[in-house]
């Protein structure tokens, strides 16, 4: 598993079985670490989205889904 995680063309990557059952077996840390760091390549690494924790907190959400609580339409 030593493939970049971003194709030359910015689409996601494929990954065959063998690569893919690698990122599953990753302890939890080394995981988080991986995302964190493809996440740091593509978005501004101390910004955090504040609609989306505005609408956990307020229950707000625009999304319908029945099994929610904080879905306005529940």
């Amino acid at each position: 598993m030593n493939q970049t995680m971003q194709s030359v063309d910015g689409t996601p990557p494929r990954w065959n079985r063998k690569e893919a059952e690698a990122i599953y077996g990753m302890p939890f840390n080394d995981l988080l670490f991986l995302a964190q760091t493809i996440h740091r390549q593509n978005f501004d690494r101390n910004r955090v989205q504040l609609s989306r924790l505005l609408s956990i907190k307020t229950g707000g959400c625009p999304e319908d889904c029945g099994y929610c609580s904080q879905s306005a339409h529940y």
